[in-house]
């Protein structure tokens, strides 16, 4: 974690929120060592709870933009001026990173995971009709006039975060935009299991279709 931490250019983020979502090992104190600031909280909740967490706080301390990657080095800090950009030159309200037109096998996604994230990806597209090039990347870069129009209580406290806030953006008229992004997994053993994991994201998916549906807007998201 502290590696991600020296990492994050300093000349574009002020400030650093760790969600320390019930950790074992030496986050808490790698991430305070880094100089971030460690929000803990009382038993694991969940990755998107932790993300929920962490925009709540950072809407409460006054930030403009807010970005969201991995503590684990599967995103590269260094990346995150490409985020940025696509929000400074008023391209986008919700940057999202897009791991798959590239070439993620090449830096270790398992191939059973690509064909997953593949698939999902094409029934986010379909149920949500934003034009998102990797619906379960978590690199992503919000702006606070759109974190604000959505409805943080509908989305998922696990990993259907992702694709909830994109089919948020559908309903709430936010501009939505791929950016090319590159993703190392190393050694680190995956602990999704696919069998289970896309059935409960296309259920995921199902819930926001209807819920958009009822609350049908034009789509701005592109």
């Amino acid at each position: 974690m502290g590696r991600v931490v020296q990492g994050i250019p300093k000349d574009l983020v002020d400030e650093i929120l760790v969600i320390d979502d019930h950790s074992t090992d030496s986050t808490v104190v790698e991430s305070l060592k880094a100089g971030a600031l460690v929000i803990s909280r009382n038993g694991p909740r969940g990755v998107g709870a932790a993300i929920k967490t962490g925009y709540r706080e950072g809407l409460r301390r006054g930030g403009d933009v807010f970005l969201v990657l991995a503590g684990d080095m599967q995103h590269d800090p260094a990346e995150i001026p490409r985020l940025l950009k696509a929000i400074r030159d008023g391209h986008a309200d919700y940057a999202v990173g897009d791991r798959l037109s590239g070439d993620p096998l090449a830096y270790g996604m398992p191939p059973v995971r690509y064909i997953g994230n593949l698939f999902l990806t094409f029934v986010t597209r379909l149920m949500t009709r934003v034009d998102a090039r990797d619906s379960q990347c978590g690199f992503t870069a919000v702006t606070r006039e759109a974190l604000e129009r959505i409805d943080m209580e509908s989305l998922s406290d696990s990993w259907g975060i992702t694709n909830g806030l994109l089919a948020e953006s559908r309903r709430s008229h936010i501009r939505v935009q791929s950016v090319p992004v590159t993703t190392h997994y190393g050694s680190r053993a995956s602990y999704i299991r696919i069998r289970s994991y896309v059935p409960r994201m296309v259920m995921v998916l199902a819930r926001a279709f209807f819920r958009t549906i009822r609350n049908s807007q034009t789509p701005c998201a592109r």
